[in-house]
């Protein structure tokens, strides 16, 4: 008799298990998972449109089951500001300059190095193949899981003195710089000084000639109105600007299969659609700076040369400094071949 009860107790357990199992499944179903998206850029540009195109895109195809709620300029905070809220799961989804990155992951100082990459296909075969394979899982250490990377554009240089053609005539110029070492290091490496200077002021900065130049993309130097402050830009592309799209590794995981495998797709998507649109904007901007007054110079592949062989200290530097530096470096050389 007491061998039958413990039967039917038993069989009653497993039942109610199963029946809790697909409890829980059919909830996760049918659960919505709301999400915020915070980002520092105006709405209107590539970066901007491509955010509320993710999230339009994830409610479509999850049938509403994530909603991700968008809030872009800075609304939320600076980047940096953010991420850390990303890390304690106050914030889902962001796609940081990654200059802010290396206060998260030194690696990132990748990005910093001059000439990395030749043009935005290079760019874009280098981040989401051999240079992201290794980046990536640094960035997931501190739950950020990257989705892709998206396009800011290649940084170009700005001054009030003279026309810069080669490494002599940037030498002596203060070049205001964004806070990271290895970009004061390759300004020092052309003569220059690079002085950090917050982006909110730079334009004050400039006026008042705190410092002869800047270095910034052509959507920064239009929209920012630099041109107007500056007389000379040269289209060096020394530097690259990206944006690491991430998802806090919390929120993720909190996500059955099929709604991760929405989110994986759909940012796959999204980023070759920013690239494309970034590309689009970035010529764009040029056509504008040609109407203004600021006097545009384009350098020869000679030209551009003898600046790429003036920096390549930098490259000891990063290898020297930067934990797995050499691996990175092998990992960019190869998505170049």
């Amino acid at each position: 008799m007491k061998r039958i009860v413990c039967m039917v107790v038993i069989i009653s357990l497993a039942a109610s298990m199963a029946f809790a199992g697909g409890r829980a499944e059919q909830d996760a179903e049918e659960r919505v998972f709301e999400a915020t998206f915070a980002h520092v850029v105006r709405p209107t540009i590539a970066k901007g449109m491509a955010a509320d195109r993710f999230a339009d895109l994830v409610k479509e195809r999850s049938n509403g089951r994530i909603v991700i709620n968008v809030y872009p300029d800075s609304q939320l905070g600076t980047d940096r500001e953010i991420t850390e809220q990303m890390q304690l799961g106050d914030i889902d989804f962001n796609a940081p300059f990654t200059g802010v990155l290396p206060a998260f992951v030194a690696q990132t100082q990748l990005f910093d190095l001059p000439f990395a990459f030749a043009d935005s296909e290079a760019a874009y075969d280098a981040m989401h193949g051999a240079v992201g394979e290794v980046l990536n899982p640094y960035l997931l250490e501190q739950g950020l899981r990257v989705l892709g990377y998206w396009d800011g554009g290649f940084k170009h240089i700005t001054n009030n003195i003279r026309p810069i053609r080669t490494p002599a005539d940037i030498a002596g110029m203060r070049i205001r710089v964004s806070q990271s070492p290895l970009l004061i290091s390759q300004f020092e490496a052309l003569g220059a000084s690079g002085i950090d200077i917050s982006f909110a002021e730079l334009y004050t900065a400039l006026q008042q000639g705190t410092v002869d130049g800047q270095e910034n993309t052509l959507a920064n130097i239009f929209t920012r109105r630099f041109y107007e402050a500056q007389r000379h830009m040269t289209l060096t592309a020394h530097g690259y600007l990206g944006y690491a799209f991430l998802v806090s590794e919390s929120f993720y995981q909190k996500l059955p299969d099929d709604l991760k495998q929405i989110i994986d797709d759909t940012a796959a998507e999204v980023s070759l659609w920013q690239w494309e649109k970034a590309r689009a904007e970035d010529q764009a901007f040029l056509d504008q700076l040609r109407e203004t007054d600021v006097v545009i110079t384009e350098l020869t592949s000679a030209q551009r040369q003898a600046f790429i062989d003036q920096t390549r200290s930098v490259y000891d530097v990063f290898e020297r400094t930067v934990p797995s530096g050499r691996e990175l470096i092998e990992a960019l050389e190869k998505s170049q071949q």
